[in-house]
């Protein structure tokens, strides 16, 4: 007969078990070491309904949405998703600007087709900290690529049609600072951690920028070292984080076409900076890029196969190698379609992918240059089509804001 002690011991033993399972138990949903705010920007003239005729009526195209996404260490996703609010026309590379404290966030919205009869032309302004992600301010702009905000997290930069425009937050509102007018029109910009140079794609190029102080002006056009491809169709180039590189993809985004396109590396080092070296054939439609904080790798999103009506919806990743000398290609990952924007989280432990035809962002651990993604998706709008991640604005309290 089993004695008192043993079946004590017994109890003991499965109650640790228990405890020791609870424990491994893995979080049954999302989440992140930082409290971090993603914005993403959804084009409804890009959701294709299942009525096709519905798409050339502009009544019935599916408007244009912004989804916030609160993520942290705690809780599960905090999702909200707001359509026909914000209107939404990618010009340049998909990525899009919060403020340094995330509590705004800015979409453009550029002249060539915002669905349902949008206004264009226009960056809005979103308070990231209301309930119902208000829009309260709309800046007017030629022809806005995807706004950038400095590193002080304070000034705005917009690209557009009549060169750069700076803005920052005075009395309340969003107000132009410094203008620097180009005689061609800009796409794409970034710039260096420091804040000190800005690169941007236009007339067939790269052009490099100093910013110091409160002064923008022209350095260079970049140039292509002999035996490197030409630009040709260059955007959503950006810096490492070090700034003495930029990365730059050439074939003008467009996927389905047959062809695999190269990624420029630029030696911003030199007098004009020059395409040094390039890392060939890194997929089909190069769409969008991001550079892992510790600068050691990058991710590039793949349009590839995304022609709908031949039921051929399929993408990639690619993951580059910046540690070697030249930069190579490592691997790369099959994902639904089709990615568009792409962020690491700050600390560089997550990647942040936004598949437009799938309609919600797809999470990945990043272990070493490893990409690990997670089983979890977050739903967003219809069509997510460009992406911004911060930290979480934090209201302080009640007591301290008198």
């Amino acid at each position: 007969m089993r004695s008192a002690f043993m079946s004590a011991a017994i109890a003991v033993g499965a109650a640790a078990a228990s405890f020791h399972a609870a424990a491994q138990e893995p979080t049954p949903y999302i989440t992140s070491r930082e409290r971090l705010t993603i914005l993403s920007a959804n084009d409804g003239q890009s959701h294709l309904r299942l009525n096709a005729r519905m798409q050339r009526d502009t009544e019935n195209v599916t408007r244009d949405s912004i989804t916030v996404v609160h993520l942290g260490p705690d809780h599960p996703p905090i999702v909200k998703t707001v359509y026909g609010t914000v209107p939404n026309t990618i010009g340049g590379a998909p990525y899009m600007a919060m403020s340094g404290d995330g509590r705004w966030g800015f979409v453009s919205s550029r002249g060539g087709g915002s669905s349902a009869g949008e206004p264009e032309n226009l960056v809005s302004v979103i308070d990231l900290a209301s309930d119902e992600l208000e829009v309260v301010q709309r800046i007017e702009a030629p022809s806005p690529a995807m706004a950038l905000m400095h590193p002080d997290g304070e000034r705005l930069i917009i690209p557009c049609s009549s060169g750069l425009r700076v803005y920052r937050r005075i009395d309340g509102a969003w107000t132009m600072v410094l203008e620097h007018r180009t005689d061609f029109s800009l796409g794409s910009i970034d710039i260096t951690r420091a804040g000190d140079r800005i690169v941007a794609a236009g007339r067939g190029g790269l052009h490099v920028f100093s910013y110091l102080g409160d002064g923008i002006s022209y350095l260079a056009e970049a140039t292509v070292a002999e035996g490197v491809p030409r630009f040709r169709g260059s955007s959503s180039q950006r810096f490492t984080p070090d700034g003495r590189r930029a990365l730059v993809r050439i074939g003008g985004g467009q996927g389905t076409k047959g062809v695999l396109d190269d990624l420029l590396v630029i030696d911003m080092t030199l007098d004009p900076p020059t395409a040094t070296q390039f890392v060939p054939q890194v997929g089909d439609g190069v769409e969008s890029l991001a550079i892992h904080p510790s600068g050691r790798f990058a991710a590039l999103g793949m349009l590839e196969e995304t022609r709908i009506d031949a039921h051929l919806t399929y993408s990639h990743l690619t993951i580059i190698d910046l540690v070697n000398d030249p930069p190579r290609l490592l691997y790369q990952i099959a994902i639904e379609a089709i990615p568009e924007g792409i962020e690491f989280s700050p600390d560089g432990t997550q990647f942040f992918v936004g598949l437009t035809a799938a309609n919600h962002i797809a999470v990945f651990d990043v272990e070493g240059m490893i990409l690990k993604k997670h089983p979890m998706v977050i739903r967003v709008g219809h069509a997510p089509a460009s992406m911004a991640i911060g930290r979480r604005y934090e209201r302080e309290p009640a007591t301290r804001r008198r």
